[in-house]
């Protein structure tokens, strides 16, 4: 049946007006992300739980750890980067100075959230008074000792150490003990391990270890030759294995896992490793002390967050920035899945059950992370100022010169 010419036409005409009086739905829109291999387990836990209720949704790239410093900055050149990158945060200081990421200070500044972020995860992020990321995925260096040894060596098995000093009595010890134990272990040729073990010892002491910029002091105060003059003595009086000065990481966890050493510093990580791998070892964790009492300290690591300077939708990568530093985010996205949260005020909270995982999420809120350019160069390179230091000072007993040598090449790279 046809309608009449007057009913057709009002017809379309209430169509159209029902068409225009509909709101406009936003399109969602797919946004890139690129993480490293070694931080894509955490951070796609993160992502999940973003995309279980946005409409805008976050598509992950995983880079090689080797691939990904060279990638983001060739990427930079040309104008090929995704919306939003995650990283290991040493290498926050380059890409900011290039100017390869975006200026989001007062995004940031206006996050109550953000006022509670670790101190570390603000100063990494930040160069000549801007900012530019946010800390993503942490990791957190501590001192872990063998409880068991501990007691059969007469000292408490529940209190750790609190000085450089304690350490070595302590070492003493477990030493004493016999049967191929050893008082303390450190990974002698691995530079990214003793940054992240060893430093937090001298910063703790009021040290600074690294500097930023042209000009500035490089390992500054007593903390550095104190340090040192204590680990050369506990090598000297062979409460170190001998095979601590050739390793090159690979046995940082290992060797504690035999049961035979009693005091190393280690990562947030070995908690879990541990309970998987040895669940009836009995072991605490604790702050890194500086040469005296009260004075601790930590390496702050894992991946920051930040948005490329050519990001195609960096207002959708900022809402997403904000959102993982919101409670949810920290709490269902990290610690539901055991990992630290970048929020020390966060640390005790349902899901950490267990203590030593509340003493390490704490630990982020007492650490410390080196902004400098050139990091490679100062410290993570096997011929580095930095483990060349280590390895005269504790090895070959040279404190001073070491301390100078070394002194003196950090600030020659700062100035390049």
């Amino acid at each position: 049946m046809r309608l009449p010419m007057q009913s057709s036409t009002l017809a379309l005409a209430l169509a159209a007006s029902a068409f225009v009086a509909m709101p406009s739905l936003a399109m969602a829109t797919d946004i890139q992300m690129w993480v490293r291999a070694s931080g894509a387990t955490a951070a796609q836990h993160m992502i999940d739980l973003w995309n279980s209720n946005h409409d805008d949704k976050v598509v992950v790239t995983v880079i090689p750890d080797n691939q990904m410093v060279t990638k983001l900055a060739t990427g930079a050149q040309a104008g090929d980067v995704p919306d939003m990158v995650s990283f290991d945060l040493v290498y926050m200081a380059d890409f900011m100075n290039a100017g390869t990421l975006l200026d989001i200070t007062d995004e940031l500044k206006g996050d109550p959230n953000y006022a509670s972020v670790a101190q570390a995860y603000k100063d990494i992020a930040t160069w000549n008074g801007k900012l530019y990321g946010a800390g993503f995925t942490p990791d957190v260096s501590v001192l872990i000792w063998n409880k068991d040894l501990f007691k059969a060596a007469g000292l408490d098995p529940d209190k750790a150490p609190t000085s450089m000093a304690e350490i070595h009595a302590d070492a003493k010890k477990i030493t004493a003990l016999g049967n191929d134990t050893y008082g303390y272990y450190f990974s002698g040729a691995c530079p990214g391990c003793n940054i992240f073990v060893t430093s937090p010892l001298m910063v703790a002491t009021g040290s600074v270890m690294l500097p930023q910029k042209p000009g500035d002091k490089a390992l500054t105060g007593d903390g550095v030759a104190g340090v040192l003059t204590e680990m050369k003595a506990m090598w000297d009086e062979k409460l170190i294995p001998d095979s601590a000065q050739a390793d090159t990481g690979a046995n940082f966890l290992a060797t504690f896992e035999t049961g035979k050493i009693g005091i190393q510093g280690t990562g947030g990580f070995a908690i879990s490793a541990l309970k998987t791998d040895k669940p009836d070892m009995n072991f605490g964790i604790g702050f890194l002390p500086g040469l005296k009492d009260g004075q601790t300290s930590a390496f702050v690591g894992g991946d920051v967050i930040a948005i490329p300077a050519a990001s195609k939708h960096p207002d959708i990568a900022l809402k997403f920035i904000h959102w993982e530093l919101t409670d949810e985010a920290q709490l269902e996205g990290l610690a539901k899945n055991n990992i630290i949260p970048s929020r020390p005020v966060l640390a005790d909270n349902k899901y950490f059950t267990d203590p030593r995982v509340v003493t390490t999420a704490k630990a982020v809120g007492v650490g410390y992370v080196p902004g400098v350019l050139h990091y490679n160069d100062m410290v993570n390179s096997d011929s580095s100022p930095w483990i060349q230091m280590l390895q005269t000072a504790i090895f070959d007993g040279d404190v001073d010169g070491a301390v100078k040598t070394a002194r003196d090449a950090m600030e020659q790279i700062a100035g390049q």
